[in-house]
């Protein structure tokens, strides 16, 4: 009897910030009514594009219902910053996902959904008007410190965990009566009590007891979701309450490093649970917020303070999920579309990086096969029209209309550029390299890279264009980050100058030459993935 086919949704990084929602303060008003919308200049800067990402979710979901596909995977962040209204307005927009579109979803949480055990407050400039804003904070201290022109406000606050969960519970956190089969590294029990465990920190000297959800769901006949909580808030050492915010290490840079560390029992449950998956002849689908495997090989060497580079993980993370038998894993955190494969002592280990909603490139991921076989397709939300209510904020704040009344993906590879010119290159670089390159011309790269008119034929007897230098990093990052996704983002004829560029070889060894050599084998290896990245790819599982 053939097996049946599975299809669902994946979603990372949604990262919805619901400008209806009440956070207090004056807001921004349009249409009568006011809206927690951030200004411009900070939506230039940041990493995601905030106020665009309920508008990117809500189309993401529309387009999962109009596919035909029910089932929906939330791998982490799936709020702005765990702010306790962002997590009521997502909790009731995927219920009523649910009664409408038939959806049913199923989420793992990640390190921007709750903090620690007691929480942490937050804060933000909210826009009231052109040029204008306000500070909106759940922080008492930081409100008289900056009155009176902040705003006190609970609906900011992180909760903790398990208090950050309930929210979310019933989306695969606790068993629901339509699942065939659950349980959690600790038993059948779906109660957060139940779920604890004492985590120790690196001296041996201090630990907190904190829950962990990871969770095993079989959401339809033949299919299991091993949902696998890499969210880990490692105790610092000699802090010995648990409520203090600096009582744990940023879990953002922690990932499945810190797992091995403080959650070694996941490792054995893992590992039971690979085995019975392939006893059952089960489709066994492996998704946590975190990569298993560094996704861009030689990106540390180019931005090593990069937060892309510090996030990576250590080769001991593929050994021993390797031998525990995962074979295929998806995870977000990253924001990149990008497939990465390794070999370990115990068999080759694949890991999927997903791309965010609302970050470049705006993408989700369908997924369709059996025990047999998997194949993937990712879903570009760039052509996505401009996020009406952030439009009316931009333009009243005098932003150009090449950078904000555009479709959704040229939007945020605008925004991609700005970080990288203004931020990421500056800082994640090694020191003294942008300084020396900034203000360069791309037909100064031969002569910085000590290549040879024979070293690259495709370069050989053509000049390079005398553009800057800084026109054309940021379209080497774009499709080192975006892969097949940012080519259509990219003029052809930049295209066909990047895949010249891929080619030019050197002998520097002064740190710009060093520098420029390892980019451009970067992008070499970026065309390469891009030009088998197409629409499907196949996966085993």
């Amino acid at each position: 009897m053939p097996q049946a086919r599975h299809r669902l949704a994946l979603i990372a990084d949604a990262h919805l910030h619901d400008p209806a929602g009440d956070f207090g303060g004056a807001g921004f008003p349009i249409g009568g009514r006011p809206y927690s919308l951030r200004p411009w200049e900070a939506v230039r800067a940041s990493g995601r594009a905030v106020n665009e990402s309920a508008m990117a979710f809500r189309a993401a979901l529309e387009r999962i219902a109009a596919s035909g596909i029910r089932l929906v995977v939330l791998a982490g962040d799936y709020s702005d910053d765990g702010q306790a209204e962002n997590l009521r307005r997502l909790s009731a927009l995927l219920h009523e996902a649910e009664a409408r579109l038939g959806l049913r979803f199923l989420a793992l949480p990640g390190n921007h959904d709750g903090y620690g055990v007691a929480g942490k407050h937050l804060a933000i400039r909210q826009a009231t008007g052109p040029g204008q804003s306000e500070l909106v904070t759940s922080d008492p201290d930081l409100a008289a410190a900056h009155a009176p022109g902040s705003v006190l406000s609970a609906a900011l606050r992180c909760p903790g965990f398990p208090q950050a969960l309930e929210p979310m519970a019933a989306f695969g956190l606790r068993r629901q009566p339509w699942h065939l089969h659950w349980e959690s590294p600790f038993g059948p029990s779906d109660s957060f009590e139940d779920r604890r465990f004492l985590a120790g920190s690196a001296d041996g000297g201090t630990a907190h007891w904190l829950t962990d959800a990871s969770y095993l769901v079989e959401p339809e006949p033949g299919l299991w979701l091993l949902m696998l909580d890499a969210t880990v808030f490692e105790p610092r050492p000699g802090i010995a309450d648990p409520r203090r915010k600096r009582a744990f290490h940023d879990p953002a840079n922690a990932g499945w490093d810190a797992v091995l560390r403080v959650k070694p029992f996941l490792l054995d449950w893992i590992g039971d649970v690979v085995r019975r998956a392939r006893q059952q002849g089960k489709l066994l689908l492996p998704v946590s917020h975190y990569p298993i495997l560094p996704p861009l090989p030689g990106f540390s060497a180019v931005l090593p303070d990069d937060a892309l580079a510090r996030r990576s993980p250590s080769p001991a993370v593929a050994e021993r999920l390797a031998a525990a038998g995962l074979r295929l894993h998806f995870g977000g955190h990253l924001h990149l579309h990008a497939t990465s494969r390794a070999d370990t002592a115990a068999g080759q280990i694949t890991d999927v990086s997903l791309p965010s909603t609302c970050a470049f490139p705006p993408a989700f991921t369908l997924l369709e096969g059996d025990a047999d076989g998997l194949s993937m397709t990712t879903m570009s939300l760039a052509d996505l029209p401009p996020d009406p209510l952030a439009s009316v904020l931009y333009a009243a704040e005098g932003a150009g209309l090449h950078e904000h009344d555009q479709p959704f993906g040229r939007f945020l590879a605008a925004c991609h550029r700005n970080r990288l010119l203004t931020r990421r290159l500056p800082r994640g670089a090694p020191p003294g390299i942008w300084s020396a390159l900034a203000d360069r011309r791309l037909s100064d790269l031969p002569l910085l890279i000590g290549a040879t008119g024979s070293a690259s034929a495709a370069g050989a007897g053509t000049p390079l264009p005398e553009i800057p230098l800084a026109d054309v990093l940021p379209q080497v990052f774009l499709l080192v980050e975006g892969g097949a996704l940012a080519l259509p983002h990219l003029p052809p004829d930049r295209v066909a100058l990047l895949l010249r560029l891929a080619e030019w070889q050197g002998s520097a060894e002064d740190p710009a030459g060093l520098w420029l050599r390892a980019l451009l084998r970067l992008l070499a290896a970026a065309l390469a993935r891009a030009n088998q990245q197409g629409p499907m790819q196949g996966l085993g599982p």
